[in-house]
Protein backbone atom coordinates (compact mmCIF):
# COMPACT_ATOMS: atom_id res chain seq x y z
CA UNK A 1 0.00 0.00 0.00
CA UNK A 2 1.17 3.60 -0.52
CA UNK A 3 1.57 5.62 2.49
CA UNK A 4 -1.73 6.96 2.36
CA UNK A 5 -2.88 3.18 2.64
CA UNK A 6 -4.64 3.20 -0.84
CA UNK A 7 -3.68 0.53 -2.81
CA UNK A 8 -0.84 -0.32 -5.20
CA UNK A 9 -1.58 -1.54 -8.63
CA UNK A 10 -0.58 -5.10 -7.61
CA UNK A 11 -2.69 -5.17 -4.77
CA UNK A 12 -6.07 -4.04 -6.79
CA UNK A 13 -4.87 -7.28 -8.75
CA UNK A 14 -5.24 -9.20 -5.86
CA UNK A 15 -8.97 -8.15 -5.22
CA UNK A 16 -9.52 -8.79 -8.38
CA UNK A 17 -8.30 -12.63 -8.09
CA UNK A 18 -9.04 -12.73 -4.08
CA UNK A 19 -12.51 -11.67 -4.91
CA UNK A 20 -13.24 -13.74 -7.35
CA UNK A 21 -12.52 -16.84 -5.18
CA UNK A 22 -14.96 -15.65 -2.90
CA UNK A 23 -17.38 -15.79 -5.03
CA UNK A 24 -16.90 -20.14 -6.11
CA UNK A 25 -13.59 -21.60 -6.33
CA UNK A 26 -12.21 -21.79 -9.90
CA UNK A 27 -9.33 -23.27 -11.81
CA UNK A 28 -6.17 -21.30 -12.42
CA UNK A 29 -6.70 -20.63 -15.65
CA UNK A 30 -10.16 -19.15 -15.38
CA UNK A 31 -8.82 -17.39 -12.39
CA UNK A 32 -6.30 -15.48 -15.05
CA UNK A 33 -8.77 -14.92 -17.48
CA UNK A 34 -11.43 -13.64 -15.35
CA UNK A 35 -9.01 -10.59 -13.42
CA UNK A 36 -7.62 -10.42 -16.60
CA UNK A 37 -11.10 -9.62 -18.28
CA UNK A 38 -12.09 -7.40 -15.82
CA UNK A 39 -9.10 -5.15 -15.51
CA UNK A 40 -8.81 -4.69 -19.00
CA UNK A 41 -12.31 -3.44 -19.23
CA UNK A 42 -11.75 -1.08 -17.21
CA UNK A 43 -8.94 0.20 -17.46
CA UNK A 44 -7.67 -1.32 -21.18
CA UNK A 45 -4.58 -3.39 -21.44
CA UNK A 46 -2.13 -2.07 -19.30
CA UNK A 47 1.65 -3.75 -18.31
CA UNK A 48 1.12 -2.36 -14.95
CA UNK A 49 -2.02 -4.14 -13.69
CA UNK A 50 -0.49 -7.49 -14.51
CA UNK A 51 -1.25 -8.86 -11.35
CA UNK A 52 0.54 -11.13 -9.17
CA UNK A 53 0.70 -14.94 -10.59
CA UNK A 54 -2.12 -17.22 -8.51
CA UNK A 55 1.28 -19.18 -7.89
CA UNK A 56 2.21 -16.52 -5.49
CA UNK A 57 -1.05 -16.19 -3.99
CA UNK A 58 -0.46 -20.08 -3.12
CA UNK A 59 2.74 -19.51 -1.85
CA UNK A 60 1.13 -16.89 0.21
CA UNK A 61 -1.32 -19.56 1.76
CA UNK A 62 -4.07 -16.70 0.08
CA UNK A 63 -5.96 -19.48 -1.84
CA UNK A 64 -5.52 -23.32 -2.02
CA UNK A 65 -6.97 -26.59 -3.56
CA UNK A 66 -10.68 -27.33 -3.11
CA UNK A 67 -9.88 -30.77 -4.43
CA UNK A 68 -6.65 -32.96 -5.75
CA UNK A 69 -5.15 -33.22 -8.98
CA UNK A 70 -3.19 -31.88 -11.53
CA UNK A 71 -5.18 -28.81 -12.52
CA UNK A 72 -7.33 -28.70 -9.41
CA UNK A 73 -10.13 -26.31 -8.49
CA UNK A 74 -8.80 -23.33 -6.19
CA UNK A 75 -10.68 -21.93 -3.75
CA UNK A 76 -9.81 -18.70 -1.00
CA UNK A 77 -8.67 -19.78 2.00
CA UNK A 78 -8.92 -18.16 5.86
CA UNK A 79 -6.16 -16.05 5.89
CA UNK A 80 -7.28 -15.43 1.77
CA UNK A 81 -10.41 -14.03 3.04
CA UNK A 82 -9.04 -12.18 5.79
CA UNK A 83 -6.41 -10.30 3.32
CA UNK A 84 -9.37 -9.46 0.89
CA UNK A 85 -11.63 -7.79 3.28
CA UNK A 86 -8.26 -5.49 4.40
CA UNK A 87 -7.80 -4.90 0.98
CA UNK A 88 -11.15 -3.89 -0.17
CA UNK A 89 -11.88 -1.50 3.19
CA UNK A 90 -8.11 0.26 2.25
CA UNK A 91 -8.57 3.67 0.94
CA UNK A 92 -8.59 5.24 -2.43
CA UNK A 93 -6.41 7.81 -3.89
CA UNK A 94 -8.29 11.50 -4.67
CA UNK A 95 -6.78 11.50 -7.46
CA UNK A 96 -8.75 10.28 -10.82
CA UNK A 97 -6.82 7.96 -12.58
CA UNK A 98 -7.03 4.45 -14.18
CA UNK A 99 -5.90 2.47 -11.29
CA UNK A 100 -8.78 4.36 -8.99
CA UNK A 101 -11.32 3.96 -11.53
CA UNK A 102 -9.92 -0.02 -11.43
CA UNK A 103 -9.88 0.37 -7.96
CA UNK A 104 -13.89 1.50 -6.76
CA UNK A 105 -15.09 -0.59 -10.13
CA UNK A 106 -13.04 -3.61 -7.81
CA UNK A 107 -14.51 -2.52 -4.54
CA UNK A 108 -17.89 -2.19 -6.12
CA UNK A 109 -18.10 -5.72 -7.66
CA UNK A 110 -16.82 -7.52 -4.08
CA UNK A 111 -18.81 -5.03 -2.07
CA UNK A 112 -21.28 -7.68 -1.08
CA UNK A 113 -17.91 -9.26 0.56
CA UNK A 114 -17.95 -6.72 3.53
CA UNK A 115 -20.07 -6.89 6.70
CA UNK A 116 -23.04 -3.96 6.27
CA UNK A 117 -21.02 -0.96 8.72
CA UNK A 118 -17.99 -1.78 6.20
CA UNK A 119 -20.30 -1.47 3.39
CA UNK A 120 -21.31 1.79 4.52
CA UNK A 121 -17.86 3.14 4.95
CA UNK A 122 -16.65 2.23 1.84
CA UNK A 123 -19.54 3.91 0.02
CA UNK A 124 -19.43 7.17 2.55
CA UNK A 125 -14.88 7.33 1.37
CA UNK A 126 -16.19 7.15 -2.17
CA UNK A 127 -18.58 10.09 -1.20
CA UNK A 128 -16.12 11.86 0.49
CA UNK A 129 -13.86 11.65 -2.39
CA UNK A 130 -16.45 12.65 -5.23
CA UNK A 131 -17.43 15.83 -3.07
CA UNK A 132 -14.15 17.02 -2.56
CA UNK A 133 -12.91 16.84 -6.57
CA UNK A 134 -16.51 18.29 -7.13
CA UNK A 135 -15.91 21.31 -4.43
CA UNK A 136 -12.17 21.65 -6.64
CA UNK A 137 -14.11 22.20 -9.89
CA UNK A 138 -16.29 24.43 -8.62
CA UNK A 139 -13.60 26.68 -7.10
CA UNK A 140 -11.99 26.08 -10.14
CA UNK A 141 -14.90 27.56 -11.82
CA UNK A 142 -15.04 30.62 -9.84
CA UNK A 143 -12.09 31.75 -10.58
CA UNK A 144 -11.90 30.55 -14.59
CA UNK A 145 -13.06 34.14 -15.55
CA UNK A 146 -14.45 34.63 -19.20
CA UNK A 147 -13.33 31.24 -20.89
CA UNK A 148 -16.17 30.29 -21.75
CA UNK A 149 -15.01 27.06 -23.56
CA UNK A 150 -13.19 25.81 -20.43
CA UNK A 151 -16.44 26.91 -18.07
CA UNK A 152 -18.70 24.37 -20.09
CA UNK A 153 -16.24 21.93 -19.83
CA UNK A 154 -16.03 22.42 -16.08
CA UNK A 155 -19.66 22.72 -16.34
CA UNK A 156 -19.92 19.42 -17.31
CA UNK A 157 -17.52 17.78 -14.83
CA UNK A 158 -19.25 19.09 -12.04
CA UNK A 159 -22.73 17.68 -13.65
CA UNK A 160 -21.17 14.23 -14.00
CA UNK A 161 -19.76 14.24 -10.24
CA UNK A 162 -23.13 15.71 -9.13
CA UNK A 163 -25.29 12.90 -10.89
CA UNK A 164 -22.36 10.03 -9.51
CA UNK A 165 -22.78 11.66 -5.62
CA UNK A 166 -26.68 11.08 -6.44
CA UNK A 167 -26.11 7.96 -7.59
CA UNK A 168 -24.42 6.93 -4.59
CA UNK A 169 -27.12 8.59 -1.80
CA UNK A 170 -29.33 6.26 -3.84
CA UNK A 171 -26.91 3.45 -3.84
CA UNK A 172 -25.96 4.19 0.01
CA UNK A 173 -29.92 4.15 1.11
CA UNK A 174 -30.33 0.18 -0.97
CA UNK A 175 -27.57 -1.00 0.68
CA UNK A 176 -28.37 -0.30 4.68
CA UNK A 177 -31.36 -1.79 4.07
Amino acid sequence: MYRDNSLIPIEAMRIAALGALADKPMRYAEIAADVRRFASRIVGPSLDLMGSSVEVLRAEGLIGPAEPGDDPLLMLTPTGRADLITLLKAGIRATNTELNRLVVALKMRFLHLLPPPDRRDQIRLLQSLLTGERDRYCDLQAGSGNDALFGDWLRFEIEVLEARLAWLDRFAERCAS
